[in-house]
């Protein structure tokens, strides 16, 4: 061989083996942030993860310390969000379970007002792992997977604010982060889940 066609070739394959690599590489990973309530199992994720939320915010030493009092309770978001109402009534529910904690009427007066923010609370997605582009040979799918990780996660995270009606102390919760996992393996041939929901 003479000396052009060896550096053709090497060439050539260099060429091939860096866009194996990058098509590949390309599909790795990927993160997709879900609509709410979206199919049953987005909806038991985000409901589980604001029950576990709310169940380890009771817990904190500012709530606990309001055992049998009564509060005037506010619940925020960045936005109008459709669990807002479903949040406020399991708060309600499970301060008055756990603490006996009374939450008084608007017009009513209070020992103490709590304020609870939510930073987060819905669903998201993420797909980690080999996969190779199908480059629209496979109208129904981007990618085919060779082996990888279907993580699907109910995320409720924020904290409370407590004062008190007498004295004016204000304290506030540690920052609470609750996530409920479901996980996939995913091959060509089958899928087969990690973790279930109970």
């Amino acid at each position: 061989m003479t000396q052009s066609r060896i550096q053709n070739h090497r060439r050539r394959t260099c060429l091939a083996v860096a866009i194996l690599s990058s098509c590949v590489l390309a599909s790795c990973s990927t993160r997709q942030v879900s609509r709410t309530l979206e199919g049953s199992t987005a909806q038991r994720l985000v409901t589980y993860s604001l029950d576990q939320f709310i169940g380890e915010l009771a817990e904190q030493p500012e709530i606990s310390v309001m055992k049998g009092k009564t509060v005037h309770l506010g619940v925020y978001f960045v936005k109008d969000h459709p669990l807002m109402d479903y949040a406020t009534r399991l708060i309600t529910a499970r301060l008055n379970l756990v603490h006996g904690i009374k939450v008084a009427a608007p017009a009513d007066t209070s020992e103490f007002e709590l304020d609870v923010f939510f930073n987060s609370m819905g669903t998201d997605s993420d797909d980690f792992g080999l996969s190779v582009p199908t480059f629209g040979l496979v109208p129904t799918s981007d990618s085919i997977n060779i082996l990888a990780l279907d993580m699907y996660h109910g995320i409720t995270e924020g904290y409370a604010i407590v004062k008190s009606t007498d004295d004016g102390v204000i304290q506030q919760t540690e920052r609470v982060l609750a996530r409920i996992r479901r996980d996939n393996v995913s091959t060509p041939i089958i899928d087969f889940p990690l973790n279930q929901l109970e």
